[in-house]
Order: structure tokens, then C-alpha cells, then sequence
């Protein structure tokens, strides 16, 4: 056990990408009894670490500027200081968006850190993101082309990771950054599809490259978390909106029940929708070079979406 004293800091970080799976992979790994991950969930320090969150989007003053813990001492009184678990993070997708800004600092917290990322077809990864903005009341743009059309005035105006619709899913430069700058043996490379076929297993392969031994527990499963779709009950949705944006009836609600209830609840009102056709062909070949990029960066098996640029490139 660490000594009440010492002071504590991560030995891993979840790092994104956003709408891949991140949220499903920590709440696993939190069922591991030697595993601790932050509350909240995604502080930022390593992508806004020395500077006040200050986006500009609709909602980002209730979310992202509300959480955002962006000083160092802020960040590391996060972890706990006498325990004896055998690893320590936080799943901010932040940190692989913001890969050139986090690098540095992450080496400087812990040059031995591990970084888990996971990747998604970056179509669906874009489409996914969309849908979650749109659910939490926050995207005003009832088509997904003209919202992601609208990604450039966005960006300039300084909306938040998650409104980079198109270009948080392009991923080959930032993963580049994180292998080279603490090494490709400690930067693990995952894949959305993994999860969704296997969760279980995917959770233990993180646990393995972690260091941890699999929990005796496996098997139990956690329960999806954080999806993205089309509201089934229009009602429902609008209370929970409305409840995101109130401060004090998000504290009560948050008090009164557990995250994997809130989140059954809001799973339950959501149907999982495939991107249309429209943002297919809008996005047809926005990532063929950097799939191409991304090729080169990663090993074994892999989802066939991976190897599209050079299909489409040849």
C-alpha cells in the first residue's frame, strides 16, 4: 500500500477516441478491484493542462468548462493517495485529439505511462458524434451534412473536441505523436469493432497490457454505456435535456441514483442508427489518407474499414 503521504499521479490514460467505445472500456476496467479511474471520468489536464477550459459551443460552459480540471495539483489530488490499486487514469478522449499539446506533459507526469486507444470507423465515429450532440439538446442542425458542413466556423470559434465532427476522426497523426513520443510499446491500439464482439475480451487484453492480472470476476459484463442514436420517446428526451442543463436538478438526479442507472435509462430511449447515405457520400473521401497513415501504425488483425484508403487510393 502507498504511503498516505506520497503523492499519486496515473500510470495509464484512456486517451479516446471519442465516440469509439472509451466510456464502456473504463466503466470495465473499474470493476477490476486494483483499478482506479477518475472522477470525473474525462478531467482534460493532459490536452488543456496550464490553461482555463473555455469553449464556446452550445452547452460546453455546462460540460466540458463545468469538469475540466487544467491544474496540475487539481489534477493529481484526483487520485487517491494511500491505496493499493496497481493502476491509476483517466479516460479523457481529449488526449489523443490533442495529442501535440499532451505529449510533452505526459512524459513529464510519468515517462513510463500507458496509453489505451480505441478506434472506430471514422464515418461512423463522425455520424455517432453527431447523434450524441443532437440527443443532449446541444445541436441545433436537424441535418447531419449541413452540421458537419458547418465544422470549419466551429473550429474558429472555438467549440469543443466533440463538435469536430470530421476531424476528430482522423486519427493517424495524433496516434504518430503518442508512439513516438513515449514509445509504440507503451501507446496499445484497440478497435471499436473489438468491443462490440467482444467485450469481455477486449477488456481483458487491456487489463493484460496494463499489467493487471484478468479480475476473477470476468464474465460479469458491464453494461453498454454512452451510446448515440435517435430518441424513441421525443418526452423522454426533452426531460433529460432539460435535466442536463438544470445545475441543481443534474446534482439531484446525480446524488439520487447510480451512472449505470442514469445511463439504462437514457440507452433505453435510444435507437442505434447506421450513418445514412448522405453522410456516406459527404464524407466518401475524407479519410482515405489518413487510413493509409493509419495502416502503417498499427498491427495485427484489424477491421477491414483500416485498409479502405488504400483500397480506394490504388
Amino acid at each position: 500500500m502507498s504511503s498516505p503521504d506520497a503523492a499519486t499521479g496515473p500510470t495509464f490514460l484512456v486517451a479516446g477516441a471519442g465516440r469509439s467505445g472509451t466510456t464502456g472500456l473504463v466503466e470495465g476496467l473499474r470493476t477490476h478491484p486494483r483499478v482506479f479511474v477518475t472522477q470525473p471520468k474525462e478531467p482534460h489536464y493532459f490536452a488543456l493542462h496550464g490553461q482555463p477550459a473555455e469553449f464556446r459551443g452550445p452547452g460546453d460552459a455546462d460540460t466540458i468548462n463545468r469538469v475540466a480540471v487544467t491544474d496540475q495539483e487539481a489534477y493529481l489530488d484526483l487520485y487517491p493517495r494511500q491505496h493499493d490499486f496497481l493502476a491509476l487514469g483517466d479516460g479523457s478522449v481529449s488526449t489523443l485529439y490533442y495529442a501535440d499539446r499532451a505529449v510533452d506533459e505526459i512524459r513529464r507526469v510519468n515517462p513510463d505511462m500507458r496509453v489505451v486507444v480505441i478506434l472506430r470507423d471514422p464515418v461512423e465515429r463522425a455520424y455517432s458524434s453527431y447523434l450524441y450532440m443532437r440527443a443532449r439538446g446541444f445541436e441545433w442542425c436537424a441535418d447531419p451534412v449541413d452540421a458537419m458542413a458547418d465544422e470549419p466556423r466551429r473550429v474558429a470559434e472555438n467549440w469543443h473536441h466533440l463538435w469536430h465532427y470530421r476531424a476528430m476522426s482522423l486519427y493517424a497523426e495524433s496516434l504518430a505523436t503518442l508512439q513516438h513520443g513515449l514509445g509504440r510499446d507503451r501507446v496499445g491500439v484497440w478497435f471499436h469493432d473489438d468491443l462490440e464482439s467482444d467485450y469481455q475480451g477486449t477488456v481483458s487484453s487491456v487489463l493484460r497490457f496494463l499489467g493487471l492480472p484478468v479480475d476473477p470476476r470476468e464474465g460479469l459484463g458491464v453494461p453498454r454505456v454512452n451510446v448515440s442514436g435517435t430518441a424513441r420517446r421525443p418526452a423522454l428526451q426533452r426531460a433529460i435535456v432539460a435535466t442536463t442543463r438544470n445545475e441543481w436538478l443534474r446534482r439531484t438526479v446525480k446524488h439520487a441514483t447510480t451512472f449505470r442507472f442514469r445511463e439504462r435509462i437514457r440507452r433505453s430511449n435510444l435507437r442505434r442508427s447506421a450513418a445514412p447515405v448522405e453522410v456516406e457520400e459527404y464524407l466518401a473521401d475524407a479519410f482515405d489518407e489518413d487510413l493509409v497513415a493509419l495502416s502503417s501504425l498499427v498491427s495485427g488483425s484489424v477491421p477491414a474499414w483500416v485498409g479502405r484508403g488504400q483500397a480506394r487510393t490504388t
